[in-house]
Formats: C-alpha cells, sequence, structure tokens
C-alpha cells in the first residue's frame, strides 16, 4: 500500500518536509483538504506563491530554531481550513541536515489539537467568569488594568445594591440568586458587547467603558441604570431592586486601575450615606481637562 495513501487517512496528524534552500514547504496529502492549502507552498513572501495566513510568522520562527543535532522544537499554531474552522495544531519539527543559510532539510509533522484547545479556553473562559451571573469574575479587574494602560483612560461604574442582605436574610438566597442574574442581565443589555461587566463582590458589580464620557453622559447612564434596577420584574421582591453606584472618570496622567477603582469607591458610598438608590461623579482635575 502507499506510504502517502496511508498518511492521508490521518487526518488529525499532518507531516511536512521544508527545504532550506528553497525555502519551500511540502505537506502530506491530507493539507489540502483539511487547511485549504496546497501541498507544495513557498513561505517566502517574496516567492510569489500564496503564504501561510496567520501561522506564516510563527512557522518561520520555528523553522528557524531547527538546528541540526537539535532537539526538537515546538509551538501551537493556528490555521483557518478551507471550511472556515479554526484549527490549532501542535507543530514539531527537526532539522536533519544542515540549517538555514547553509541549506538542509527539516522534517515536522503538524498534530490537531483543536479540541484540546477548546477545552482548555472553556476552563480558562470558566475561571475568568462569575458562573451564577454569566458575566466576569473579579479576574475582570486585571483585564480594566491592561485596557486603562493600552488606551490611557476610561469610565468605571462601581454599582453596589442597596439592602442585598435583607433580601437574602428574608426571603432566602435563592431569591437573592436570582436579583444577581436580573441585575447582570441588566447591565449587560444596557452597556456594549466590548464594555467589561463583572461581578466583584457577593452584591457589588463594576462597569468599564475605554471611551471616555462627558460628565453629562456619565450622570444619564448611571440614571438608566437605576432606572431598568428597578423595573426587574421578580414578584417575590417586596419593592424594586435599588442601588448606590459610584463613577469614575480615569485621568489621561496614569491611568491605574487601582485610582480608579477608589475614586468609584469613594463615589458610590457617598451615594449610599447619603440616601441610597442613587449615584455620584467622581472626576479628576486631569480628567476635567481632558474634557475641556
Amino acid at each position: 500500500m502507499n506510504v502517502n495513501h496511508v498518511l492521508n487517512e490521518f487526518s488529525d496528524t499532518l507531516l511536512f518536509e521544508y527545504d532550506c534552500d528553497s525555502a519551500r514547504l511540502e505537506f502530506t496529502p491530507a493539507a489540502p483538504a483539511v487547511l485549504g492549502l496546497p501541498d507544495l507552498l513557498p513561505l517566502r513572501s517574496d516567492a510569489g506563491g500564496r503564504t501561510l495566513p496567520e501561522a506564516a510568522d510563527k512557522l518561520r520562527r520555528l523553522l528557524r530554531a531547527a538546528r541540526p543535532g537539535g532537539p526538537v522544537v515546538k509551538a501551537e499554531v493556528t490555521f483557518l481550513g478551507q471550511d472556515g474552522q479554526i484549527w490549532v495544531y501542535l507543530c514539531r519539527c527537526k532539522a536533519l541536515k544542515g540549517s538555514g543559510r547553509t541549506g538542509g532539510q527539516i522534517v515536522g509533522k503538524l498534530t490537531d489539537i483543536t479540541e484540546r484547545f477548546d477545552r482548555e479556553q472553556d476552563l480558562l473562559r470558566r475561571a475568568n467568569m462569575d458562573l451564577l451571573t454569566g458575566v466576569y469574575n473579579r479576574s475582570a479587574e486585571e483585564l480594566i488594568a491592561r485596557k486603562l494602560k493600552q488606551n490611557g483612560g476610561g469610565v468605571l461604574f462601581m454599582i453596589d445594591l442597596d439592602d442585598f442582605k435583607q433580601i437574602n436574610d428574608t426571603l432566602g438566597h435563592s431569591v437573592g440568586d436570582q436579583v444577581l442574574v436580573a441585575v447582570s442581565d441588566v447591565l449587560k443589555h444596557l452597556f456594549r458587547a466590548g464594555d467589561i461587566v463583572a461581578r466583584v463582590g457577593g452584591d457589588e458589580f463594576v462597569v468599564f467603558l475605554e471611551s471616555p464620557l462627558d460628565p453629562d453622559l456619565m450622570a444619564r447612564r448611571a440614571q438608566m441604570i437605576l432606572t431598568h434596577l428597578e423595573r426587574i420584574p421578580l414578584p417575590q421582591l417586596n419593592g424594586p431592586v435599588k442601588a448606590s453606584i459610584g463613577v469614575a472618570l480615569s485621568p489621561p496622567v496614569r491611568p491605574e486601575y487601582a485610582a480608579l477603582h477608589q475614586a468609584a469607591d469613594e463615589a458610590m458610598y457617598q451615594s449610599k450615606r447619603a440616601s441610597k438608590n442613587g449615584f455620584r461623579l467622581y472626576i479628576s482635575s486631569e480628567a476635567q481637562e481632558r474634557e475641556t
């Protein structure tokens, strides 16, 4: 039986051979069907042929790292298949003789790890999500901190439910959980998919917007949250869901999460001390200068 024919039946493993002189990569016959790639593929961008899409740079680095007599080098590589599906392969390769500019040959294999990768990503998502409500958990604070550094500012809403302990104590934790889920649904509905909604404590939520808002718009957003929370249809409750909200605008200088969180937290407690079911804005002088 033809060896290539047998190898072609193992679509979860693709073998390849790389010629360092011509910079050409030859796959086993299953590659075109699985990855939507020609079986003979130039890696050089000036070769005039089609290059691997997102995987090209990673494969180049991997092939350059292979040295004769050296260990097997490996990396995870992502391909866009012919059917539009994302495939993740573990690529292993080894130099047989010569290397890089000296010429030679590198052989390797791509093993389909898409299913394992998807499971790991699902576990990662679960680790970052609040299982009760489906929004981010406290891990969102690290994500917000990164976005602040990248974008140089943003707006943080801190929402603390009023008298939530009383709901748990008098109506039970089951009703309390329903309230938390309903509040999360309200926040997801009111804000865009790219905004970060997180439950960071028992009855405490945060919402982070990367785009700066002027004070009037910040106030309207906060009032909109309060209005929609009061409309939550839970007949078990003796009254509407209420919350105290603090809103802080990060200054363009030193946009750090700790400072932004502290400002929103203080504004929230000012609202709670005043009358509950309201909001307060915190806008630093630096942030005001940005708005004017």
